[in-house]
């Protein structure tokens, strides 16, 4: 459905931080939807989120936005708390555009950028979508996989092992973490991470200590999200259990969950359909 779409590549500079984004035109008389990603090895919003854009499109303007150190975003080291840092330049990003007040629709690292975001700025957000989200140093009722010795070398062993990214490494890094049906791959996709995760910059950042910020539970901040939220979970999520999610629902002030079977970690990619009629409807409240 993308390749038809016409999306124009922009920055915006947020505070010496030069932030690239994707944006396709659409009516101006709802708020505008910014997309934000995943931190998977070569994630960007466009890659995440470029099978729903046109149908997104086709309601409002909608933005893909590349944190840094992710897509055509500057690589630079992250100063602080990781989710607060991101979320400043959520909100430059924002300023700098113009825009008042938006939708978030987030992949993963880009939902606990969008609560720490929403928590601070109840304002700027409209409605939020979150699809597979781990704000949390540890699971509620078990150890988060992500954080075991499992998955430890996660990021080293695709970008340093075995001579570096390659496409085959990126095809069965999204198979084994990202989807429960392998066939489900998008060839787009994975062409779009692999040259994405190709950029020498980021190679650079895994070498320097401490680039990727310190680590931060959102827990504390759960009772301070306001915007009414719609949590996306897979029932076969690698990263972790529906305790996490169901946390959310318990302590979020608007909160609600749906859960799909036959899927994991990257729903809006597994199963695109469902996934735009869900979260296109909660964002225009359940017509």
């Amino acid at each position: 459905m993308s390749e038809s779409l016409v999306s124009h590549g922009r920055f915006v500079t947020v505070d010496g931080v030069r932030l690239h984004y994707r944006e396709v035109d659409g009516p101006d008389d709802r708020p505008p939807v910014i997309f934000t990603h995943g931190g998977g090895p070569g994630s960007s919003a466009w890659s995440n989120f470029h099978r729903s854009a046109a149908v997104f499109a086709a309601r409002q303007r909608c933005y893909f936005l590349d944190f840094p150190q992710f897509g055509g975003s500057d690589m630079v080291a992250v100063d602080g708390p990781v989710f607060s840092w991101h979320a400043r330049k959520l909100l430059g990003f924002l300023d700098a555009l113009g825009i008042a007040r938006a939708h978030l629709v987030n992949q993963s690292f880009g939902g606990c950028v969008a609560i720490r975001f929403a928590a601070a700025h109840p304002e700027r957000v409209g409605r939020m979508v979150l699809i597979g989200s781990q704000p949390v140093a540890r699971g509620v009722m078990q150890p988060l996989p992500l954080f075991s010795k499992h998955a430890a070398t996660l990021m080293s062993d695709y970008f340093l092992a075995d001579g570096g990214p390659s496409l085959d490494k990126m095809r069965a890094l999204i198979c084994r973490y990202e989807l429960h049906d392998d066939r489900a791959i998008d060839e787009e996709s994975l062409r779009l991470r692999y040259e994405a995760s190709c950029n020498p910059g980021f190679r650079a950042l895994l070498e320097r200590p401490g680039a990727f910020g310190e680590w931060e539970s959102l827990v504390p901040l759960f009772a301070e999200v306001k915007a009414p939220s719609l949590i996306l979970w897979g029932l076969h999520d690698w990263f972790g259990g529906i305790d996490v999610p169901m946390l959310m629902v318990n302590q979020f002030a608007d909160a609600r969950l749906h859960v799909i079977g036959n899927a994991a970690h990257h729903l809006q990619s597994e199963c695109p359909g469902e996934f735009n009629t869900l979260a296109i409807n909660f964002l225009e409240g359940y017509p």
